[in-house]
């Protein structure tokens, strides 16, 4: 599996708005991305303008049909205004728990 973490910082007075519009988005990759497994926001508590995004993938198949999805193609443009700078994204492979 792969993991993501993006981290995204919104411009002041527009968390709300983001946050509504990466509902829809959330929803939309939860209901059309079989091979998404976790796809969750979390805005911090010590600086509420700052939020992480924790993504996991069931391959390389499933992240690039995410990248490549109409739905997201619809959502990205609608997100994008909210968040100051670019994100910051980390890619991992998520590692089996084996005693």
């Amino acid at each position: 599996m792969i993991g993501m973490i993006v981290k995204l910082v919104v411009k002041e007075d527009c968390y709300t708005g983001f946050e509504h519009a990466f509902a829809a988005q959330a929803a939309a990759v939860r209901s059309n991305e079989p091979g998404n497994r976790v796809y969750e926001l979390f805005r911090s508590r010590t600086r509420p303008l700052t939020y992480t995004l924790v993504e996991i993938y069931d391959d390389e198949v499933a992240l690039a049909a995410h990248r490549a999805s109409p739905h997201m193609a619809v959502h990205r443009p609608l997100t994008a205004p909210f968040v100051a700078g670019q994100p910051e994204i980390a890619t991992f492979d998520v590692l089996s728990h084996v005693a």
